[in-house]
């Protein structure tokens, strides 16, 4: 049997342009189910972030937001998530980058398997992908007791790899010609692995390991995007492309 191609993408940051775990903290803060003392201080460090106050600003704002959520989850009925995923992928799904989500349509069209994986849950991811024509996803998993989350969680940020290596062996899929797109560290693993890494508007540390590897490096901004790669005779990044949109 023939093996088909693949595209993994990333979803927050890369194909969304904001955080689909992100933007559900936010709904559910604003419905009054969450704390005041958590939703204040993450909106302290959001803050911070949002004015660039120090280099780790985002990481210190998803770790307050991510560790805040997880010791609620037993206190989190299932029912206000959903709801609060509910309204996000009504009013938000639309908010995508406009080079990734071309990128993701081109492939499709070449025949390509598409993939998403997210660390955001997979109530969210699931109509996020189908939204958009992905093949198969994959999404953090929150355990549900009979009303509330039981607090057992699995985690789909890292290790990305080995989602891949499991879904290449299911779905008889070949590394040649392999796509994956990410926008943060935790998307290098799967980066690495494939023929045609793209590291899209990465963090420092993504950019740093991009740089390190060669990958195609690309930066979206306005109503333009900036395709950078590295020349091999010449040793340094050059600019191959500009898309307007």
């Amino acid at each position: 049997m023939t093996k088909q191609k693949f595209a993994a993408f990333d979803i927050d940051g890369t194909l969304f342009r904001s955080g689909l775990y992100r933007e559900v903290f936010y709904e559910l803060y604003k419905m009054g189910v969450l704390p005041t003392d958590l939703g204040e201080e993450t909106t302290l460090k959001h803050r911070e972030w949002r004015h660039r106050v120090h280099g780790n600003a985002f990481e210190e704002f998803e770790t307050i937001m991510v560790g805040g959520m997880d010791s609620y989850l037993t206190k989190l009925r299932h029912s206000d998530y959903d709801e609060a995923a509910h309204r996000v992928l009504e009013e938000k799904a639309e908010n995508v980058y406009v080079y990734t989500r071309n990128l993701l349509r081109d492939l499709q069209e070449q025949g390509y398997m598409t993939i998403a994986i997210s660390g955001s849950q997979k109530e969210l991811v699931e109509p996020f992908a189908k939204r958009y024509g992905f093949d198969a996803w994959v999404g953090q998993e929150w355990e549900r007791g009979s009303e509330y989350f039981t607090g057992n969680v699995t985690k789909t940020h890292t290790g990305k790899d080995k989602i891949i290596e499991r879904l290449m062996e299911e779905y008889n899929l070949t590394l040649q010609d392999s796509y994956a797109v990410g926008d943060s560290n935790g998307d290098s693993s799967m980066l690495a692995m494939v023929e045609n890494p793209i590291a899209f508007n990465p963090t420092h540390e993504l950019l740093a390991k991009a740089l390190e590897n060669g990958w195609k490096i690309v930066i979206e901004r306005k109503n333009a995007s900036f395709e950078l790669v590295k020349e091999p005779n010449l040793g340094q990044y050059i600019l191959e492309k500009t898309n307007q949109q």
